[in-house]
């Protein structure tokens, strides 16, 4: 009989063992795809928008679409930075931007859509984590079709 309480005990580890890493591994998914989803979730806006919020939210998901100020673009000696001006398509104002990280060969200029997520620190300066720039040319048939309509 002391066999069987032995196995029978040795099941429920077994079991116990089992259910802990079923558990450990469903929460650990739920966690990541949480995180993700919560890094995902950045809501765009104009540099008129950013200047226009009055209430200073110091949201961390921002994201925005604009276009490079010339002559703005300033990039560190290391090739690891960059800071510069933004403003949206038909207007004049602007915001400025800090940005760390790898810049590679980006290609700015006044032409080209710059989106970027980040968030806006105290001194009321977008702090870009990632940016893209948005070649002219390939959309440029998308908005002028949908400027012509």
């Amino acid at each position: 009989m002391s066999k069987e309480k032995d196995r029978v005990v040795e099941l429920k580890n077994k079991k116990f063992a089992f259910i802990s890493i079923v558990l450990v591994v469903l929460f650990s998914l739920g966690y990541f795809g949480f995180q993700a989803f919560e890094e995902a979730t950045y809501t765009y806006h104009s540099v008129e928008y950013l200047l226009s919020n009055e209430d200073g939210e110091q949201n961390l998901n921002i994201g925005l679409k604009a276009m490079l100020v010339p002559n703005s673009y300033v990039r560190s000696v290391d090739g690891l930075s960059a800071n510069f001006k933004v403003k949206d398509k038909f207007t004049n104002n602007s915001f400025e931007v800090n940005y760390s990280g790898e810049i590679g060969s980006v290609f700015f200029n006044e032409y080209s859509e710059l989106v970027m997520q980040g968030h806006i620190n105290q001194e009321n300066i977008f702090v870009a984590n990632n940016l893209s720039v948005r070649c002219p040319s390939k959309y440029q048939t998308e908005e002028n079709t949908i400027l012509n309509n």
